[in-house]
């Protein structure tokens, strides 16, 4: 039976019993997903089998078929909730609360697991800033109760404000417990506490960090017996109770520990500025249709108005926000009555004033609100079990390499023609607003970046943000992708951060999923071509905004990114600033920098070790030079190009990076010898290729004393400074023991340092062949002349003569660089030419031990090779030891 059919017949089922039957109700009998239960009723309703309601959630029926009447009565909690959404159905309670499918759906989650677990549910504290709707959530609760069937129907729900009775504990306890006649002065008779009231029910405390803690205490022994004790009365009394807790306070500072344990699920429930800005929206048009069907009139909600009710904080969340829909529709009302269409503005928002914030008047719009008494159905996209997950896309794209790319991109491009079809296109006002609020938000920031998107890619950009936003992504996928995007496509990935960020701003939890979307839809639209990377750092609210503005659109793609620099700015803030773009650079050959103030050796000097390739600042700022080098940078020239053409127009100050070599390089340096480090230099060089990357190997006491004496000059340019021991903390490079790429605790180190000069498949290459190169295998086959065999043998009695006078423990990786460093020094030794120059220096005491027992350690090996040990070995062999033997 084809699934269509089968959803069918179970609403042919369903209809029997109940006229109000949701795609929920529907998923849950058949056990499918709500998307695709929610795919095959729209089909059905093409096809005329079905019919819909205009209420929220949307309740399906055969058509034509005779509803049957809801018997029972309905509470009075019931009726308030269905004045929010009329024709609710029990099981589906939790839909009157706007984001339950989306920033609310863990919360809900957790209330519905806390209900039904049996026998008698579980304690719920909810958490939250006043006005978040948490005495709603409460009400909710225990409909969803009555709904499962957990408790009966005419189960009360049964409500104290403890913050009545803060002041008179005594009195609160009576209300809690009840009394006798005569326990207290007017206690004319005897009264039954809520504990009696709510028995077989719930009871809900709103403020409970307003109770005192001898009435936490005497709850909590209610809740683990089940009995109590009124007032007055040597009885015990026994009552089944279930408890809903909410409290403003943080629980920890304000609730007994032992009161707390007794309190099994807490949740916590956001403010409005932390909704997305779709539940944001609902919210408004919910709370301005209401009014708009008391009144009988439309409603016009203005761009002023939107900006202020969408993105201010308002102290009193959803509370404040319905108090000031009341009252600018009350105020609209008296100014405009004699008009079919009430505008509301900031002027019937008594006044309030929206946060100023520039960004965001651009993209606000305003929003139409009908006075007809249908309520719009909610957004739901539809898709088929047979859609696509978009996990598939991203293993294909980790498996690819970088000229894959537009392979990789068409792929995208059809599986949106996928997705897009099993969207629905909204006829909803609040989800139009959000879309043309995205839209415009998109607009802001690509043509910032000079990037001319058609209609086409806002549409794949929003479908992007629509079906993933709520999408989460493993977090080894998500350093993944960002690695291969970064490589692949830097200059679009660097906008789509920029675009999610804003779009982040307006959504909050925006799925990562979203960002690389982003990235693959931009690639069209983005020339990464460019190599050198620019950036304009200007005094002025928008001065080096507006020049990079005009430079990209004129280029009609990314060149320059801006900084604009407060006038109150320190130049220290400045460089800060200059770093945090640093980081997230695109294009790694270099950067050029127009700055408009400032010392340029001091600027370089600072910001030199944030940059991996080369550096020109110019101290000037203006759109004809910043115009002239972005079309030099656009037309592939060289650095050394823009660099000579900028110095013979210019009149005024260049600096440039200065460092070891002429290009980026990598370090070398090895304990064992500069031998080993040009044969692990070789290694590197074959899985590198023609890089452009230089490797430089250092004696280990030239590199120790060029850090010694802060020679930073020297490494400028160096990405990486690889050892096979550890360095000063005081080191500012970047530096590395090989030992540690080989138990994996420096791979991130390594890949960091590395990511602009290699690719992912180059770089699990070189990660091998370390392995390989570090094994006893390699050591072996890397001895020139004497007999691995022996020498081995000699090392290991070397080596247990050392763990045995230190009491040492070594790992294994500590072994194998000491088995290579000694097997190659007697080597070293054997054929060295000229002694090292003896240096005369003051010993510690345990270097001093150290060296005595290195001379009876080593005494039998060198009569053997004879060979000496002379100072600068036995410090290298310190230096190995030194952190073993502390």
């Amino acid at each position: 039976m084809e699934a269509k059919d089968r959803v069918y017949q179970a609403l042919c089922r369903m209809a029997k019993s109940d006229c109000q039957i949701t795609a929920a109700a529907l998923a849950e009998e058949l056990n499918l997903s709500r998307q695709v239960v929610s795919h095959y009723l729209n089909r059905l309703l093409e096809e005329g089998c079905v019919e819909k309601t205009l209420t929220r959630p949307v309740c399906w029926n055969i058509r034509k078929q005779q509803r049957e009447n809801v018997q029972g009565s309905v509470s009075e909690e019931r009726k308030e909730i269905e004045e929010v959404l009329p024709e609710v159905r029990r099981e589906d309670v939790f839909d009157a609360m706007i984001g339950a499918d989306g920033s609310q759906k863990n919360v809900i989650e957790r209330c519905k697991a806390a209900v039904s677990y049996p026998p008698d549910g579980l304690p719920i504290l909810i958490t939250g800033e006043s006005g978040v709707g948490k005495s709603f959530l409460a009400r909710l609760i225990h409909q969803y109760a009555i709904s499962r069937a957990v408790i009966r129907e005419s189960a009360p729900l049964v409500v104290l404000n403890c913050a009545d009775y803060a002041n008179n504990p005594e009195l609160l306890s009576a209300a809690l417990l009840g009394y006798k006649k005569g326990s207290f002065t007017g206690a004319d008779t005897d009264k039954e506490g809520l504990l009696q009231e709510a028995d077989g029910g719930y009871l809900f405390l709103d403020e409970v960090h307003r109770l005192s803690y001898e009435n936490q205490e005497k709850l909590f022994v209610f809740m683990d017996t089940g009995r109590y004790r009124p007032l007055g009365d040597k009885n015990w009394k026994a009552a089944k109770v279930r408890f809903i807790f909410a409290t403003t306070e943080v629980p920890e500072k304000v609730l007994l520990e032992t009161f707390r344990r007794r309190i099994t699920v807490q949740i916590s429930i956001g403010s409005i500025a932390e909704r997305p800005l779709m539940e944001r929206l609902q919210l408004i048009y919910r709370f301005y249709q209401k009014e708009a069907v008391k009144i009988n009139k439309d409603i016009l909600i203005e761009k002023d108005a939107m900006q202020y009710l969408c993105f201010s904080k308002l102290p009193g969340n959803i509370g404040k926000l319905e108090n000031l829909v009341q009252v600018s529709c009350a105020e609209a009302y008296f100014r405009q009555q004699e008009k079919e269409l009430l505008k509301i503005s900031s002027r019937e928002l008594q006044n309030e004033s929206p946060d100023k914030d520039d960004s965001l008047e651009e993209i606000v719009c305003p929003m139409k609100v009908l006075c007809s008494q249908e309520c719009e159905s909610a957004y739901e996209a539809c898709v088929t079990e047979h859609t696509v997950n978009v996990s598939t896309l991203w293993e294909e794209v980790v498996k690819a390499s970088w000229d894959e790319i537009d392979m990789l991109y068409l792929r995208y491009k059809h599986q949106m023609k996928t997705w897009e079809k099993y969207v629905t296109v909204s006829s909803l006002v609040f989800e139009n607003t959000a879309k043309k609020m995205f839209e415009s938000s998109c607009r802001l920031v690509l043509k910032r970046y000079g990037i001319r998107v058609t209609d086409q890619c806002l549409k794949e950009l929003y479908l992007s943000y629509k079906m993933f936003s709520q999408m989460e992504l493993d977090a080894e996928m998500e350093w993944k992708l960002s690695v291969y995007f970064e490589q692949a496509l830097s200059r679009a990935h660097y906008i789509a951060k920029r675009l999610f960020e804003k779009v982040a701003s307006l959504e909050q939890g925006c799925g990562k999923h979203v960002l690389f979307l982003f990235t693959l839809a931009l690639h069209e639209y983005v020339a990464e071509c460019v190599e050198l990377a620019g950036l304009i750092a200007a005094h002025g609210d928008t001065t080096a905004s507006s020049i990079a503005k005009v430079v990209n659109q004129a280029c009609e793609t990314f060149v320059f990114e801006a900084i604009d620099v407060p006038m109150d700015s320190s130049f220290d803030a400045t460089i800060e600033k200059v770093k945090s773009y640093l980081e997230d650079i695109p294009g790694g050959r270099g950067l050029i920098l127009l700055v408009d103030t400032g010392s340029l050796s001091r600027m370089y000097t600072l910001i030199k070790n944030s940059l991996s390739g080369d550096l020109m600042i110019i101290n000037n700022v203006s759109t004809a030079i910043a115009l002239d080098i972005g079309i030099k940078m656009l037309g592939h020239s060289s650095f050394t190009e823009i660099t000579q053409s900028t110095k013979k127009l210019c009149s005024f100050d260049v600096q440039f990076f200065e460092g070891l070599s002429q290009g980026k390089n990598i370090v070398i340096s090895c304990m064992s010898g500069v031998g080993i480090a040009e044969k692990i230099q070789e290694m590197m060089k074959s899985v590198f290729g023609d890089c452009g990357l230089d490797f430089i190997t250092m004696d280990y006491k030239e590199l120790i004393r060029a850090l010694d004496e802060n020679d930073e000059k020297s490494f400028e340019q160096t990405l990486l400074i690889l050892t096979t021991s550890s360095l000063s903390e005081g080191v500012k490079t970047p530096w590395l023991s090989m030992y540690d790429v080989l138990d994996g605790s420096g791979e991130q180190v390594l890949w960091d340092s590395l990511k602009t000069v290699i690719n992912p498949e180059r770089f699990e290459v070189l990660k091998r062949e370390f392995v390989k190169f570090f094994s006893m295998e390699g050591i072996v086959s890397r001895l020139q002349f004497l007999n691995p065999a022996v020498v081995v043998q000699e090392v290991e009695l070397i080596l247990m003569r050392y763990e045995q006078y230190y009491t040492l423990e070594m790992s294994g990786y500590v072994r194998l660089n000491l088995y290579m460093h000694i097997a190659f020094m007697f080597e070293r030794l054997m054929i060295a030419q000229d002694d090292y120059e003896e240096e005369q220096r003051e010993l510690s005491e345990q270097e001093q031990e150290f060296y005595r027992i290195s001379r009876i350690v080593f005494s039998e090996a060198e009569k053997k090779y004879r060979i000496r040990l002379d100072e600068y070995e036995l410090s290298m062999l310190y230096e190995l030891f030194k952190s073993l033997i502390k």
